[in-house]
């Protein structure tokens, strides 16, 4: 196993760990969530940093296939579509989430707090779906 690929499993575990603490930071009301900044916040910085991951991971294993590294971070997941490491209608799907993380980190625009509440689920669906992919290719 190369040194990416090794990489690529340690950040796995670490998408892992951020994913179990977004599951449980996550079974808030939505109330409850309007009204506490720090759960609000914890869940904002761990989809920030999943998606991170996700584009670190994506851009190791480019790098493995003596590929460049993408130009940013949405075209990360497509090109490892086209690369056949995830099926391709996967990674047109989850490359949207880069949007999400930029608003996150950039505030582009106001942060509407019941979209990122409704995408906790789907955070954790999309990407658990990810790390089997990722892990599939690696093993």
């Amino acid at each position: 196993m190369g040194d990416q690929l090794y990489l690529v499993m340690e950040k796995l575990y670490i998408m892992k760990k951020y994913i179990n603490e977004l599951e449980v930071v996550g079974q808030l009301s939505y109330e409850e969530y309007q009204k506490d900044s720090l759960k609000r916040y914890a869940i904002e910085r761990l989809i920030q940093l999943i998606v991170d991951l996700a584009v670190d991971i994506n851009n190791l294993i480019l790098a493995h296939l003596k590929q460049p590294a993408s130009k940013d971070y949405f075209n990360s997941f497509i090109e490892l579509g086209e690369a056949d490491v995830l099926p391709v209608e996967f990674a047109v799907s989850m490359a949207p989430c880069t949007g999400m993380r930029n608003r996150l980190v950039h505030q582009y625009e106001s942060i509407d707090s019941e979209i990122i509440y409704r995408s906790i689920p789907k955070t954790i669906d999309n990407f658990g779906k990810y790390m089997k992919h990722i892990d599939q290719y690696v093993r």
